[in-house]
């Protein structure tokens, strides 16, 4: 029986071992074999696994939602187009993330400028008042 240790799996996918455990316990990789002593062994395609969930992570892509891709395609039940669609989603939402945290620094910039103000809003007047900061 061949394949890698754990610890030589974390080492050359640049991981954490705990993380290794972690992937296994959410199904992110396949059931693995023991070599006769006990010890997990890992296929060189575990390797290819990582780095593919790797770079999801990277796209935005959470670990249930990277789960859910690696079982369909187990089960033949994904093809391009079903990949392609939840890129397009998984854009979709990044943009309105972003949308709303654009909102947020406008936001933070009125209020900035309304503390430098001279001529303070009464609004903005009273909160610096609960917050003991009225000068």
């Amino acid at each position: 029986m061949t394949g890698y240790l754990r610890g030589q799996v974390a080492k050359l996918a640049n991981v954490n071992m705990e993380t290794l455990r972690y992937y296994e316990k959410q199904g992110l990789l396949p059931p693995l074999q023991r070599s006769e002593s006990g010890y997990r062994l890992y296929p060189e395609e575990v390797l290819d696994r990582l780095t593919f969930i790797h770079n999801a992570k990277s796209c935005g892509f959470t670990l249930k939602e990277i789960r859910k891709a690696l079982t369909k395609s187990r089960n033949s039940e994904i093809n391009i187009d079903d990949f392609l669609m939840t890129i397009d989603r998984k854009q979709e939402k990044i943009r309105s993330e972003i949308s709303k945290k654009e909102e947020m620094l406008l936001s933070l910039n009125q209020l900035k400028s309304n503390l430098q103000a001279t001529d303070r809003h009464p609004g903005v007047q009273a909160t610096l008042q609960i917050l003991n900061m009225d000068s």
